[in-house]
């Protein structure tokens, strides 16, 4: 795994293709879009993704409890360093991101922001070194958007039901460093 400057590259492009169909990889790989987050695939293409990915001079991150086959605990954690090229790791549960970046991943940790319960439960983002980013979804409005980014002083990815240059707007506009979508009309933006 090749050392990336993830912060630079989004600040260049702060569009990620978040794919969910194997098939779609390779029509991204000749896109302008230099991060990507894989969030389905199966333990017996998942090395191959990789490798593409990083032969593309792109970064790509891989959502552990997506992989089909693979386990979201240590074991699926080192199997994924010894095995792949991703340079991060996006998961929903904290203990994960832990292991993850202690074995040298990038982490993004992903929260549904549903309700005031789960906006405090960012709390625990505030480690100045941990995650490395929060992802939060649905694209919620430019208001959330500020008050987490208030709250965690962490880069913020905003997802889910981005659809077109309006919200990819608003969402940077309010605060966000990068928005995720597996809509192909958007990563062209």
């Amino acid at each position: 795994m090749r050392e990336v400057n993830i912060y630079e590259r989004l600040r260049n492009n702060p569009i990620i293709a978040a794919i969910k169909e194997e098939s779609d990889l390779d029509e991204l790989l000749q896109s302008d879009v230099e991060v990507i987050f894989v969030l389905q695939s199966s333990l017996l293409t998942i090395k191959e993704m990789s490798e593409k990915i990083e032969a593309s001079g792109k970064v790509g991150f891989v959502h552990l409890g997506l992989v089909k086959g693979l386990s979201d605990d240590e074991i699926g954690l080192k199997f994924l360093k010894e095995n792949t090229s991703f340079s991060g790791i996006i998961a929903t549960k904290w203990p994960q991101l832990v292991r993850a970046q202690s074995l040298g991943f990038l982490t993004v940790y992903r929260i549904f922001m549903v309700d005031s319960l789960a906006f405090n439960s960012l709390k625990k983002c505030q480690n100045s070194k941990f995650p490395d980013f929060i992802e939060i979804m649905p694209n919620p409005n430019g208001k959330i958007i500020q008050a987490v980014k208030d709250q965690i002083k962490r880069p913020l990815i905003v997802s889910g039901l981005i659809t077109d240059k309006d919200d990819v707007i608003s969402a940077l506009k309010n605060g966000a460093a990068a928005i995720s979508s597996t809509n192909k009309k958007v990563w062209e933006l």
